[in-house]
């Protein structure tokens, strides 16, 4: 079992039963906010593994390495910020899909600057910011957040080299 998800687990559990005692009607709000999420987010996740298995037995390792392969170097960095540009659906859809092309020898700079697109800028949810945020702001977040995820994605696969 993942150490990390077990040393999650028990600060979490210490953090409910501190509270249950010392604050038991914040212990109760974060439980019901938990189902909550939880109810909205499970449909997400179950989706998103499913659809990332079947991409796994579909996409060849081959064409993934040939598009955020590592012997790309910055340009697959690049590419991968475009890619996650087109991201639709829940940040939940991301985790495994990310994890599918990790297996498949992606350039982990290019699955950072994926993810990191898709979570920050998804061109499809853009038109969503426009009415709270206005165009001119909307545009340079975006623009922002894709220097950010190709810096980000240069780093990565610097540091993992």
């Amino acid at each position: 079992m993942d150490k990390t998800l077990v040393a999650m687990g028990a600060l979490t559990l210490a953090a409910y039963l501190f509270l249950t005692v010392f604050r038991p009607e914040t212990a109760a709000q974060g439980l019901e906010s938990t189902v909550d999420m939880f109810v909205k987010a499970a449909p997400w996740i179950i989706v998103s593994m499913f659809a990332a298995g079947l991409m796994e037995q579909l996409i060849r390792a081959e064409s993934v390495a040939h598009l955020l392969g590592r012997g790309l170097g910055p340009l697959g960095v690049v590419v991968g910020a475009v890619l996650g540009l087109f991201g639709t659906g829940s940040r939940w859809a991301v985790y495994p899909l990310a994890m599918g092309l990790l297996t498949t020898e992606a350039n982990p700079g290019a699955v950072f600057a994926f993810m990191t697109t898709w979570q920050l800028v998804s061109l499809p949810r853009l038109p969503a910011e426009f009415p709270f945020l206005g165009v001119q702001f909307t545009f340079l977040r975006a623009a922002v957040s894709v220097l950010v995820a190709v810096l980000g994605g240069l780093l990565v696969d610097w540091y993992t080299r």
